[in-house]
Parts: structure tokens; sequence; C-alpha cells
């Protein structure tokens, strides 16, 4: 005689082995591009100090990467599709499956910061402005940026880290192409960082009196999974993982 599967209404589950942990509730805005917030979220788990799973950071992840490109629009915004509904949506989703802190691992995407925030009703975490923490607290006072055209183009970088008196400098327009090409012809497409453009680059920048150089577009973080870098570099994911870490703790 087959059994009929049990009612789950009557099934006794116990009591939860671990009462509700204090930490707040992370979203992340992903997908801008995927590769970028898988390794986002995976620096997150890494720079979370526990020894169980059910001590780290309950996070929600809306990957959507049919958002409308975000340089192309602030480059073009009278033929480019506008990115801002659909990053508000997805931050909406995410708020109202329960994040309580959101973060965005897409650096051009902080040229919309305060319509984001004010659309979603949450704190959305500004990558940049942390930055600007981690330069002063070591003393470094001029910054080289690889970015894309439309941080550069809106000044981001510049407004971030303003109040924390930090010069930013900038590849000439051979590099500055060298960058995204690396962005959107190596990352996005697939393939590997061009080691050569990197390294010129990143040359050029400290040879212009860089004492750091920011991998200020989260699609270069590839260049700390295939290159041994220095201390000279910093990975704008790791800066915003580690707030993330933070703030969910507070």
């Amino acid at each position: 005689m087959q059994r009929s599967p049990p009612d789950p209404a009557r099934i006794d589950i116990g009591k939860p082995e671990r009462e509700e942990t204090d930490l707040k509730k992370l979203g992340i805005i992903g997908g801008l591009g995927p590769l970028a917030t898988a390794y986002f979220y995976r620096r997150v788990v890494e720079f979370t100090d526990v020894s169980t799973d059910q001590e780290h950071i309950e996070t929600w992840i809306g990957s959507c990467p049919s958002i409308p490109d975000r340089t192309a629009f602030l480059l073009s915004p009278e033929t480019s599709e506008d990115p801002r509904p659909s990053l508000i949506e997805v931050g909406r989703k995410l708020r109202d499956i329960g994040a309580e802190v959101l973060a965005i691992p897409c650096i051009t995407a902080h040229a919309f910061h305060k319509e984001m925030e004010e659309g979603i009703g949450l704190p959305v975490l500004h990558a940049i402005r942390e930055l600007g923490t981690w330069c002063r607290d070591r003393g470094i006072t001029s910054l080289g940026v690889m970015a894309t055209d439309g941080a550069r183009k809106t000044r981001i970088y510049e407004d971030g880290l303003s109040d924390f008196g930090v010069t930013c400098i900038w590849p000439g327009p051979r590099g500055q192409k060298q960058v995204m090409g690396m962005i959107y012809d190596d990352v996005k497409a697939g393939q590997s960082l061009d080691r050569t453009a990197f390294e010129m680059v990143s040359g050029e920048l400290f040879g212009n009196g860089a004492q750091a150089v920011v991998l200020g577009c989260t699609e270069l973080s590839q260049a700390m999974v295939e290159m041994d870098l220095d201390d000279r570099f910093v990975d704008i994911i790791d800066v915003l993982a580690r707030a993330c870490v933070r703030e969910c703790r507070k």
C-alpha cells in the first residue's frame, strides 16, 4: 500500500537551534556585470569572520543583467535607455523581501546614488566615500583611477573623495581607451584582462604621481584574481565588501 506524504502542517520541526542575530540583512543590486557581482558576494563572505554558516550575513542578490548600460546613458542620455528606473525597481524588491542595507557593485551607477536612496527608501552604501576613508587612514592624497568613461565624465570620484583631501589622477586619452577596452572587450566579454594594457595604464598613473591606484570599476577586480598585484593597488570591490560587513554588524 502506497503511503501518502506527511502533512507539512503536522511535522514537528522543534525549536530553532539558535536565536535570531542582530545582523542587518544585506541586499545586493547586481548583474552589472554578473561576474563582478559573484566576486563581490564572495568577498563579503570572505571578510565575514565567523566559524559557522549560521553566523554569516543574510543576503539577497538581485542579479539583473538587463539593466541598461550606465556609461552609455551618462555619455549619451538622449539616445540611450535610462537605467535608473530598473535600478530602483530591483532595490525596492530587495527592500520588500527584508533587506535593510543595500550595496551596488557597479561604481558608475553611483552617479545615481542619491536618486536610488530616495527612490528605494533604504541606505545604499557609497563605495567611493568608503574609499576616501581608506585613503585617509593610509595618508594617501594622490590616487590613480582606472574606471569607466561614465565615472570620469560625472566626476563621481572627485566628488566622493573631495572631503578626504584626495586628488584623482586619470590616464591620458590612450590609457583611458585601454581601460574601457579591458572593461568591455575583456571582462564583460568573458575574456582575460589584457595584462600589457593594464601594466601600461597603471605605470602611467604611478609615473604621474599616484601613491596608489584604485581598480575603480568592479569589472577590473579581475586583475586581483589574474595578476600578482602589490599593496599599491586597491580594489573598490574589497572596500565596498568590508563596508557591508561593518554596516550589517552595527
